[in-house]
């Protein structure tokens, strides 16, 4: 099982890159090949719709192949102004229900303040449900992340790490129970 995960964020010191990772490395030990595609090392034009989509950059390109290939989505977003990243909402604008239809995804978010990223987390649900994704329920958010991480990157909050860590148990879990399978 394939899942990829897609932190939002170009942040250095992403707490996002933090958060997506708890989930991730829950995936890996549930069973599943989990691959990060990191937008920083990654970087993705501004989507244009372009009639030539052969024109894109070699990135472009790659983000699309590993989102097909994909059995599952693992996404990421600090709340920027009430919503997602920019960067995120630019990388999910070169997909469509081609390579999310069917298939389950985590969300998780990460926010300053301290009421946490529910903006953040439920438009990314409006959006993958829109390409015909299936959101886990759960969609746990990181309030005041600035200060919500160890230095070893595990959440101070241990109910709050194992919401996270059980999101990524429940992603492959998931994946499993109903069968779908990209290859």
């Amino acid at each position: 099982m394939k899942i990829l995960a897609v932190p939002g964020s170009l942040s250095t010191n992403s707490t996002t890159h933090l958060a997506v990772g708890i989930v991730a490395e829950a995936a890996r030990k549930a069973g599943a090949e989990v691959e990060v595609f990191d937008l920083r090392k990654n970087p993705l034009p501004i989507y244009d719709a372009r009639s030539d989509e052969s024109t894109y950059p070699d990135n472009v390109h790659l983000f699309k192949k590993k989102m097909l290939e994909a059995d599952g989505f693992i996404l990421g977003s600090p709340e920027y102004h009430g919503s997602i990243s920019g960067v995120l909402k630019n990388a999910l604008d070169f997909i469509g229900a081609r390579e999310l239809e069917g298939k389950f995804v985590a969300l998780v978010g990460t926010a300053g303040g301290a009421m946490g990223a529910t903006n953040t987390v439920n438009t990314l649900n409006i959006i993958c449900r829109t390409l015909h994704a299936w959101p886990l329920p759960s969609m746990p958010s990181v309030p005041q992340s600035y200060m919500a991480f160890n230095p070893d990157g595990t959440l101070k909050d241990e109910k709050l790490q194992k919401r996270l860590e059980e999101l990524g148990q429940n992603l492959v879990a998931t994946i499993t129970r109903h069968g779908v399978l990209t290859r």
